[in-house]
C-alpha cells in the first residue's frame, strides 16, 4: 500500500491519487489561476501570457485525473518514494510518476527499500525512536502500520478521498482489500493506507464440481480432507 507524512509538500499529499489512478470520467475543471473577474487588467495580461506558456510546456492530457491539475502546478517540488522491489511489484507507478511530473512540473524520486518491512518504519518513527523522515511516501506491509497509525504519524486520506472519488471510486474496492488501510481511533474510521494489492488468502470451493460429483458442501476440516481424497 502507498502511505504518506503529514505535513509534506502538496505533491507528496497527491501521491496516491496520481500512482492510482482511474480511468473514469469526471467533471471536476482544472484550476483557474487567471481569475479574470478578480485581477486588474495589466496583471491579468501578465498572468494570462505566464498560464499559455505553462500550458504549452506541460501535458495534462494524457487521461481525466491529470486534467484535473493546472499545468506546471507543481513546478519544482520534489516528493521523495520509498518504494520496494519497484520493477516487479510496481512497475506501472513509474509510468504514472513521469506522466504527473509531464503534466505538473513535480517529479517524484523513488527510492528503493531493502527491508520492506523495516525499513519505512525506520523513518516513519515510533514510540520508541524519532524516524529520519527523509521519505514523503513509502511502499509497505500493512500490518506493520498499526503503531503509525495510532500515533498520528501518517496522514489520515478521508477528505482527499471524498474529493477525488469521483475517480478514486474507493466503494468500488474489495471491502476486505479496503478494511486493510483503515484504522479506528477516537471513534472514528480513518484511511491511512491505500491498498496496492490484495495479498491475503482464502479457500475456494467450485460449486460446479461438487455438483457434477454428487458431493456436498464441505463444512469442517474433517470434510476438506475427505474431499480432498476424493
Amino acid at each position: 500500500m502507498v502511505a504518506t507524512l503529514p505535513s509534506t509538500l502538496a505533491l507528496a499529499t497527491s501521491l496516491s491519487r496520481a500512482l492510482a489512478q482511474s480511468s473514469s470520467s469526471s467533471s471536476i475543471e482544472p484550476t483557474q489561476l487567471c481569475p479574470t473577474s478578480l485581477l486588474p487588467q495589466e496583471t491579468l495580461n501578465t498572468c494570462l501570457e505566464w498560464e499559455t506558456t505553462k500550458t504549452t510546456q506541460y501535458n495534462c492530457t494524457h487521461d481525466d485525473y491529470l486534467a484535473t491539475f493546472t499545468p506546471g502546478q507543481y513546478e519544482g517540488a520534489v516528493a521523495n518514494y520509498l518504494s520496494f522491489n519497484t520493477a516487479q511489484s510496481t512497475g506501472h507507478f513509474v509510468e504514472r510518476a513521469k506522466l504527473f511530473e509531464d503534466c505538473t512540473g513535480g517529479k517524484i524520486i523513488f527510492s528503493e527499500a531493502q527491508d520492506i518491512a523495516e525499513d519505512p518504519i525506520n523513518d516513519i518513527g515510533s514510540a520508541s525512536a524519532v524516524g529520519t523522515e527523509l521519505y514523503d511516501a513509502y511502499l509497505m506491509i500493512y500490518s506493520f502500520t498499526s503503531e503509525a497509525s495510532s500515533l498520528g504519524l501518517l496522514e489520515t486520506l478521508n477528505d482527499r478521498i471524498s474529493q477525488s472519488n469521483t475517480l478514486l471510486k474507493y466503494e468500488d474496492m474489495f471491502p476486505k482489500v479496503r478494511s486493510m488501510g483503515e484504522y479506528r481511533k477516537d471513534g472514528k474510521t480513518n484511511i491511512d493506507l491505500l491498498m496496492a494489492d490484495g495479498d491475503f488468502f482464502v479457500p475456494i470451493i467450485r460449486i460446479d464440481l461438487l455438483e457434477r460429483d454428487g458431493l456436498p458442501l464441505p463444512h469442517t476440516w474433517e470434510d476438506l480432507v475427505e474431499l480432498g481424497k476424493f
